[in-house]
């Protein structure tokens, strides 16, 4: 079985930061802005995580999950949270097919 050396360099100061700022856009917004701010919030925990050394980096836009995130919200209420857990499934999907090593391209999915 193969295993990697798995590393996170975030600080508590950076995060609440990361997490003041996105909270008062989504409330200003009235959360329209969630898919940016949690896109914010992916670039920020993939830039400090590095796996056997080499860094990851979170490829995701808002724009690109604004259509995914409709979606799993109009299927949440129309199932009166029936959908949650799928859609709790597809946003975690999303993160992961965003996610790659830094230094290696575009074409090398984590």
């Amino acid at each position: 079985m193969t295993t990697g050396k798995f590393e996170f360099n975030g600080t508590g100061g950076g995060y609440v930061w990361l997490v003041l700022w996105t909270s008062v856009l989504n409330i200003l917004t009235v959360s329209l802005a969630y898919p940016w701010t949690e896109t914010a919030k992916e670039r920020w925990k993939a830039k400090k995580t590095y796996i056997d050394g080499r860094q990851l980096t979170f490829k995701g836009t808002g724009f690109g999950f604004f259509g995914t995130w409709l979606v799993i919200i109009i299927l949440t209420i129309i199932t009166l949270g029936l959908y949650a857990p799928w859609g709790a499934c597809r946003l975690q999907r999303w993160k992961t097919n965003n996610l790659y090593f830094a230094s290696s391209g575009d074409n090398e999915r984590f």
